[in-house]
C-alpha cells in the first residue's frame, strides 16, 4: 500500500523539525562554549582567550559546513556580481583588477544559491581611480 498524503507530509514535517532542532542544538552547545569563555574573560590571559574564541568559531564553521553551508568571499579571488559586493575599491600595484584584497564580511551559500553575498574591497590597477570601483562593480551598475 502507498503512504497517503497526509503521512507523506508528516514525515517530512517531522525530518524537516528533526533537522532544525539538530541546528538549534548545534547553536546551543555554540552559545554553551561562548558562556565558559567569557565567563574567565580575557584578563585572566588575552592571548589564551583569543585561541579559545578562536577554536569555538572554528568549530561552529566546521558544524556548519556540515549542514551545507558555503562561506564565500576570499583573498585573492576575483569577485563576481552574485556573490560579492563591492563596498571600497583600493589601487595596487600587484593585484589583478576585481580582485578581492579584503573581505570585510563574510557572504553565505546554501544549495548553490546565494544567501548573503560577501561585503568585499576589491583591486584596480595602480593608477586608476579607486572610486571607479573596477569591471565588477561596472558590471552591477553600482554608484561611486
Amino acid at each position: 500500500p502507498c503512504p497517503s498524503k497526509a503521512s507523506r507530509r508528516a514525515g517530512a514535517a517531522a525530518a524537516q523539525r528533526g533537522h532544525l532542532e539538530r541546528l538549534l542544538l548545534l547553536c546551543a552547545d555554540t552559545l554553551d562554549d561562548f558562556d565558559r569563555v567569557l565567563a574567565d574573560g580575557p584578563a585572566r590571559d588575552g592571548e589564551a582567550y583569543r585561541t579559545s574564541m578562536r577554536r569555538i568559531a572554528e568549530r561552529f564553521e566546521t558544524a556548519l559546513r556540515g549542514e551545507g553551508l558555503e562561506p564565500i568571499g576570499v583573498p585573492g579571488e576575483r569577485a563576481e556580481p552574485a556573490t560579492h559586493h563591492v563596498v571600497e575599491v583600493r589601487p595596487s600595484a600587484t593585484a589583478g583588477t576585481d580582485e578581492v584584497v579584503e573581505v570585510l564580511q563574510r557572504g553565505y551559500g546554501h544549495d548553490g544559491r546565494v544567501l548573503r553575498a560577501a561585503r568585499v574591497v576589491i583591486a584596480v590597477p595602480d593608477g586608476e581611480r579607486g572610486d571607479e570601483r573596477g569591471k565588477l562593480a561596472k558590471q552591477r551598475g553600482d554608484q561611486g
